[in-house]
């Protein structure tokens, strides 16, 4: 059947976290795809939880009705502390999808770990349509983290064998499960669900924001942002946490740094809200070492476009990605990249041609890489410009249209 004849389905988006205020990953792609396909014709609310501090419970944003339910509190890595926060949210998520049933046809749940438990049995049941989408492997891999097993006790372990049951049950219910790299496929496969109903859409980049400057603008983002011009400036985005692997930087950066001097470490990003915030930490060995004319925080920041615009190499030393989205901003903004081997990276990055890799958690790997890559200095217009060329079958605007066409199929009417 023709896309413009099928019935155009109403969306509930379920997230546990959205932007604003949350400026993770997960919150920015909820943003991004709801917004997204509400401005392609596609009425859409958004369901998320509320912030600590609280957030506005509901408001307009553009196109998106987006509404805050409690409770608020971190869940991941708080232990058994999290049940009470996680069972209040799923009673009230499930409360809400059967008062509003006749409100929408589809519902959308980003990330695994708790809402499809919820979404999908109340969707089979009120015959609505619903797509999980994955945002990161460890969700089915390590359905609790490991910190938060650490306080758990020995009861605590049984819980993620009874978790991941569960999980798989939601996504064998799911009409559509949306996995955003190959390694989560193929989890996703494992799990058992049925191949037609896995669709592989990556994250979208918005490549009109994330794009490679003239040489007189980037002098003059440097002025602006309070960047040297006469270093070279290399960029690390992203949360000050463990799992990011910027501990593993700073505590590698003196012998990355040491024999050239004219390198000079911007670190965008803050670790507040994080589960494993290491922010103080990081401050620290910055201070100890002796680093601070070698390494700037800049903090939490909204013009992640623009310091990727005004670097010279960008640095990612992640333990794990379910994609990576910063990753593909920086390569979408011609960025020569040194980055772990981990989410989307292996896909995007042809090592020693458009970027470079090293295996994840490996210091020596990373440094040799990065070596690597300030000896091919002369040709990193030529790899920044290789690297912009191959996210681009992630544009946004592509991506977008796919998640239309998903909505569309999924919907219990065009089915």
């Amino acid at each position: 059947m023709p896309n413009s004849t099928r019935p155009t389905p109403r969306v509930y988006w379920l997230t546990e976290e959205f932007s604003p205020p949350e400026m993770g990953g997960t919150g920015v792609m909820a943003a991004q795809l709801s917004r997204g396909i509400a401005e392609r014709g596609i009425p859409t609310v958004v369901i998320t939880r509320q912030t600590r501090p609280p957030a506005a419970r509901a408001e307009q944003i553009e196109r998106v009705f987006v509404r805050r339910i409690s409770p608020s509190g971190r869940m991941k890595g708080a232990g058994w502390k999290a049940l009470p926060v996680m069972l209040m949210f799923l009673v009230r998520l499930m409360a809400l999808l059967i008062a509003e049933r006749r409100r929408y046809d589809l519902v959308v749940a980003s990330g695994m770990k708790i809402i499809p438990l919820a979404a999908v049995p109340i969707c089979r049941w009120l015959r609505k349509g619903c797509i999980i989408r994955l945002e990161s492997p460890f969700e089915l891999v390590e359905p609790i983290s490991a910190e938060a097993l650490g306080t758990m006790g020995f009861a605590g372990r049984q819980l993620p064998r009874v978790l991941r049951w569960f999980q798989h049950r939601a996504l064998r219910g799911a009409d559509r499960v949306v996995a955003i790299s190959q390694e989560m496929e193929t989890l996703v496969l494992q799990s058992g669900v049925a191949p037609e109903r896995v669709r592989r859409i990556a994250n979208g980049i918005n490549m009109k924001k994330f794009h490679p400057v003239s040489e007189p603008e980037r002098r003059a983002l440097r002025s602006q942002l309070g960047i040297p011009q006469d270093r070279t400036i290399v960029l690390f985005v992203g949360r000050l946490s463990r799992a990011k692997g910027v501990l593993m930087l700073i505590e590698a950066w003196p012998q990355m740094s040491g024999p050239h001097p004219e390198l000079y470490l911007v670190i965008v990003g803050t670790g507040e809200g994080s589960w494993d915030d290491c922010e103080e930490q990081v401050r620290g060995l910055v201070s100890s070492q002796g680093l601070e004319d070698r390494v700037v925080f800049v903090g939490r920041s909204e013009h992640a476009d623009q310091y990727m615009q005004a670097a010279d190499v960008y640095l990612f030393a992640s333990e794990y990605e379910g994609f990576g989205l910063s990753v593909a901003e920086a390569l979408s903004s011609a960025l020569p990249s040194v980055l772990s081997a981990v989410g989307a990276a292996p896909e995007l990055v042809d090592h020693g041609r458009n970027g470079f890799l090293f295996p994840a958690k490996n210091p020596l790997a990373m440094i040799e890489a990065f070596e690597e890559c300030l000896a091919q200095r002369a040709r990193w217009n030529e790899i920044g410009l290789a690297a912009r060329e191959a996210v681009r079958p992630y544009d946004l605007d592509r991506i977008l249209q796919q998640y239309v066409e998903l909505c569309r199929q999924a919907a219990p009417a065009a089915r």
